[in-house]
């Protein structure tokens, strides 16, 4: 095995039983009974992956209708594409949802389906908060980088507490679900009334008079829509804490290392505000290539998470993919302790597509080196199934 799946961890692959917890009422009620309809008509030859990649495929053509409309996201796209926003979504959810059923009604069940499951949804948080930006007209903006910093905190959370605890935790209220759910809603109103809804005030939105609460700060609308998800960052950091403090103390081990799995999310987030505070071109003119890169370092930090997570390796704590970002802020500071830049702010730009390039080419060494082994490993295919089950 390699350096990412090390040959005394290589046993645990074969361990790896998947435990979920979903307390969602629209998932229980609603959702549930649609996806185990759903997933009846996809044949048993279809391998879980190829549905759950061909979702991940309509998020990344709602992704490149818009840079074709709008290739700096600051601009209207049609109507018709905020709709297909809103569609490809949804089915994205679907398929991401029923590909755990289509695993067990195959007998492929195993961690290559985790870790491509959830390597995709990492990648997809990124994409949404570049579209979900452009449909809200945050722009390129502090806002824009709140909204991708409290998505990507969720995310970490949840795969953090997987690790600790064994279990996916999907609350009552959770982002795979309501979240995305609501998301979709956003982009179907926007579609229909247009993106300057969102710039709106809250009381111009609803007719409300000033004299109406008038201690309450009449905010824009999609402003207030990142508050409500800071909210909701808060809610899910306590509950995330609970669980995990709760499984260490039940397995009779120290809480405080644990806990130090959070200082990667937020050491690198801090690192990305010290540089982007020292250049806030790259907030207002180049926050593309700067997302993207950030959304692959990410894919690649949870996906090392969750190979740990499947094969019991330690905690990663750092990893290759956040050299770029503290060179870059570390270069972009260098003022501030009285020494020149060692590049100057009109070549941030070029470096932050290498950043781009390096993060992308990482990741995909990743995912290529991960796939193969686990497929070695178990003697299977990623997007075929190589042994068909069995008819009882």
């Amino acid at each position: 095995m390699t350096r990412y799946i090390p040959t005394e961890y290589r046993a645990n692959l074969s361990k790896y039983k998947y435990s979920g917890v979903d307390e969602s009422l629209v998932s229980k009620y609603v959702l549930g009974p649609y996806w185990t309809k759903l997933v009846t008509f996809f044949p048993l030859s279809m391998a879980p992956n190829t549905i759950t990649g061909l979702g991940f495929l309509c998020v990344v053509a709602n992704l490149l209708t818009m840079f074709y409309f709008t290739p700096d996201m600051t601009g209207v796209c049609p109507s018709w594409a905020y709709f297909s926003f809103g569609i490809g979504l949804f089915v994205y959810q679907s398929l991401d949802a029923i590909d755990g059923k289509q695993a067990r009604r195959t007998g492929t069940s195993g961690p290559l389906g985790e870790l491509f499951d959830h390597g995709c949804d990492a990648l997809n948080t990124t994409l949404e908060v570049i579209l979900a930006a452009n449909a809200l007209q945050l722009g390129q903006s502090w806002w824009t980088i709140l909204s991708h910093f409290l998505t990507l905190g969720n995310f970490y959370l949840s795969t953090w507490e997987e690790y600790h605890t064994g279990t996916l935790y999907l609350s009552a209220f959770s982002g795979p679900v309501e979240g995305i759910l609501m998301i979709v809603i956003l982009y179907l109103i926007t579609a229909v009334t247009g993106p300057q809804i969102w710039v709106q005030t809250i009381r111009s939105a609803f007719g409300l008079s000033s004299d109406f609460l008038p201690f309450v700060p009449d905010v824009q609308v999609n402003h207030f829509l990142i508050a409500f998800g800071t909210i909701g960052l808060a809610g899910n950091i306590a509950t995330a804490f609970q669980h995990v403090i709760k499984a260490r103390k039940d397995k009779n081990l120290p809480v405080t290392p644990a806990l130090i799995g959070i200082l990667p999310y937020t050491g690198m987030s801090l690192v990305a505000y010290f540089w982007l505070n020292a250049s806030p071109q790259i907030v207002n003119e180049h926050l593309i290539p700067w997302i993207l890169y950030m959304g692959l370092s990410f894919g690649y930090t949870v996906g090392l998470m969750i190979t740990a997570h499947v094969t019991h390796q330690p905690f990663p704590l750092f990893n290759v993919s956040f050299f770029p970002l503290l060179f870059g802020a570390l270069n972009a500071n260098l003022p501030f302790f009285g020494f020149e830049r060692l590049f100057g702010a009109h070549m941030e730009d070029i470096y932050l597509w290498s950043c781009l390039a390096f993060a992308a080419a990482a990741y995909a060494h990743f995912a290529l080196v991960v796939v193969n082994d686990l497929c070695d490993y178990f003697d299977i295919w990623c997007f075929t199934i190589k042994h068909p089950k069995k008819a009882e």
